[in-house]
C-alpha cells in the first residue's frame, strides 16, 4: 500500500508557503526527505524540488505567488479577433 499523498493545490497559497517552509525546515534539521515527504503527505519528488529551489534561491523560493497563466500569455484569440 503507497503513502497517503493530499493534493495542496486546494490550500491557500499562504498555507502552501508554509506547507514549504515547514517541510525545507524539516529536511534541514535532519530529516530525510523520505521521511518528510511521509510525515507531510507530500510526495518525495515534491519534497526534493522544495529543497532544491530553497537550495538555490534561498528563502524566496518557497514564497508564495500568483498561479496560472500571466496576463496576455496563451491567447485563444489573436489580435485582430480580439479587436473585432
Amino acid at each position: 500500500m503507497g503513502v497517503m499523498v493530499r493534493d495542496t493545490r486546494s490550500l491557500s497559497p499562504a498555507a502552501q508557503e508554509d506547507l514549504r517552509r515547514r517541510v525545507v525546515a524539516a529536511v534541514k534539521a535532519g530529516m530525510s526527505q523520505a521521511a518528510a515527504a511521509r510525515a507531510f503527505q507530500v510526495a518525495p519528488k515534491t519534497v526534493w524540488r522544495w529543497v532544491d529551489a530553497f537550495d538555490r534561491k534561498g528563502n524566496r523560493a518557497l514564497d508564495a505567488r500568483r498561479r496560472g497563466r500571466r496576463a496576455n500569455e496563451q491567447k485563444a484569440l489573436t489580435a485582430r479577433q480580439q479587436a473585432r
